[in-house]
């Protein structure tokens, strides 16, 4: 009998950062367990480069091309109308037709994916990391170019059509319920993970770890900021407390590290205009296996974005031991684990810096987050055990038999 077979599907590029990172997590998560389990896994992936990332991390992968009749069938699909046609036509979308030919029964995307819209045929699985959009609609990368409604279009369909839904915190599976209809019982809570590259054994090398930094020309002992240059990110609230403190004759490094997808240019102009030059480091993006360094050389992780209510970051600063400074709108995330403060006030976030200044407090916070891991290990544990049952339940009600 054919066993059941679960096509995971990740399109997410590695300058991405944490959405990337988690994925690499869950995938590997699935396919450990999918041994043990008696299913099949295929991980699928449109990015050519996404085949030796994850060959180094020995997880073999398809490289599934995707043409212009696939993009065709995706951009119908967001008109209403088509639906109908589908339906009279009985024609299934290309990107379907090829899962179906590799002999999936199950989809399992990494993220929220809008590929979700044109499956009529294969269930699928959807992963939601947010709902920012709806959360903080100000920002140009969450409006500009019909971002909002399609983002909307997208959230929609996946939590009203998705066999199960995950999502790494529960305020988000209460917010998916009372802005989509979403049904409570779909949905799985997998909080976020340390990413591989920081976490798994043999990362920690004091002799590597001092080529890095030289390798960047940064002393230990900076803040840290490892995000992508998005205005949502937030990183002018950082460059303006640094100011104040200046100000006050105290001075700090920053270091920032990540892609720029267009707000870098407007952030490096601030830096200008309030003569921080000597105090702010840009690396750009870097290699994943560099992270772990930087993390160990910072003082304190700074997180200042706006969009949440969980992140990356955070858990990779204490898994290294790292102090957090975290939004205190994120609370619920951090506990007692960070030293929060009021994102929209340079002020209280150049208080917050102070306060990491004192070894007793960073000892503490080192403690703390340590303890905030065992506490989201065991929530992570859960959610598993909840997703391997309902991936069970599917492969019964697609091959009913006495397993």
């Amino acid at each position: 009998m054919k066993r059941y077979h679960v096509g995971i599907f990740l399109e997410l590029p590695l300058d991405v950062g944490g959405g990337f990172q988690q994925s690499l997590t869950d995938i590997m998560w699935i396919r450990d367990w999918a041994k043990t389990a008696g299913l099949d896994v295929t991980v699928f992936t449109t990015l050519p480069d996404n085949v030796a990332i994850l060959a180094d991390l020995s997880i073999n992968s398809v490289y599934l091309k995707l043409g212009w009749l696939d993009r065709l069938f995706l951009f119908l699909k967001y008109l209403g109308p088509f639906d109908l046609l589908q339906y009279t036509v009985r024609v299934c979308a290309p990107f379907e037709t090829k899962l179906r030919n590799a002999g999936v029964d199950l989809v399992y995307f990494t993220t929220t994916s809008n590929w979700n819209l044109v499956l009529y045929k294969l269930p699928f699985i959807i992963t939601i990391f947010d709902g920012c959009f709806r959360d903080s609609p100000e920002f140009d990368e969450v409006r500009e170019f019909a971002q909002f409604e399609r983002r909307d279009i997208v959230w929609r369909s996946a939590v009203t059509k998705a066999a199960v839904v995950i999502t790494n915190a529960d305020e988000l599976i209460d917010m998916l319920c009372r802005r989509y209809a979403m049904e409570r019982d779909h949905a799985v809570c997998i909080p976020f993970s340390p990413s591989l590259y920081v976490s798994r054994p043999g990362t920690t090398n004091e002799v590597n770890d001092d080529a890095i930094l030289k390798k960047y020309n940064v002393e230990p002992g900076y803040l840290f900021y490892p995000a992508q240059f998005w205005t949502h990110k937030n990183h002018a609230t950082i460059l303006l407390a640094m100011r104040l403190l200046k100000d006050q004759g105290e001075l700090h490094t920053l270091v920032l590290c990540g892609s720029d997808p267009g707000a870098r240019g407007a952030f490096e102009a601030l830096v200008a205009q309030h003569g921080l030059g000597d105090s702010v480091r840009i690396l750009g993006f870097v290699p994943s296996a560099e992270l772990g360094a930087l993390y160990r050389g910072a003082k304190a992780l700074v997180m200042a974005t706006y969009f949440g209510p969980t992140n990356l970051p955070p858990l990779e600063a204490w898994a290294v031991g790292t102090s957090v400074i975290y939004p205190e709108a994120f609370k619920t995330q951090a506990g007692d684990a960070a030293v929060l403060f009021d994102y929209d006030d340079p002020a209280s976030l150049a208080k917050a810096i102070v306060k990491v200044g004192s070894a007793e407090e960073r000892a503490r916070l080192t403690i703390a987050g340590k303890q905030r891991l065992a506490y989201f290990a065991e929530r992570i544990d859960n959610g598993h055990r909840q997703l391997a049952r309902h991936i069970m339940r599917l492969r019964y009600r697609r091959y009913p038999q006495i397993y």
